[in-house]
């Protein structure tokens, strides 16, 4: 059985104004003076919100092309969210705005402080999606 329901429990922390999901790490100088580049410190719980997706299920393989085919280069990813009534684009959009951290370090932390993940945790729970099979 798919795990997904427990996200909802993050809503709370995602509609905390007062949390500070990321901290950038300075510039700093390595052993042998290896410049070391800035990097996302993350708040622990925005980890373990990431971990209970990935243990969740609910992550697309196809997520990219989807989000191209559904979403297109659309600025306004919060609109998409809340005018959609299709559970693949919300799982679309959460497997991007989670495994594109790679390849766009911080993703996490503008998708916390955008309420990117909260609109999409929202529009699940108002779909009743947890009565959903995929």
């Amino acid at each position: 059985m798919l795990e997904y329901k427990k996200l909802f429990d993050y809503i709370i922390y995602f509609e905390d104004e007062n949390i500070q999901y990321c901290q950038w790490v300075n510039v700093e100088l390595g052993e042998k003076g290896t410049q070391i580049l800035p990097y996302p410190k993350y708040d622990n719980k925005l980890l373990e919100f990431i971990q209970a997706v990935y243990d969740s299920g609910i992550m697309m393989d196809d997520y990219v092309i989807y989000f191209k085919d559904r979403i297109g280069s659309s600025s306004d990813v919060i609109s998409v969210i809340q005018n959609t009534n299709e559970f693949d684009i919300l799982r679309a959009v959460l497997t991007y705005y989670v495994r594109q951290e790679r390849f766009q370090e911080g993703l996490w932390g503008k998708a916390a402080e955008d309420k990117i993940f909260l609109t999409i945790l929202l529009k699940m729970r108002d779909l009743n999606l947890e009565k959903k099979d995929f």
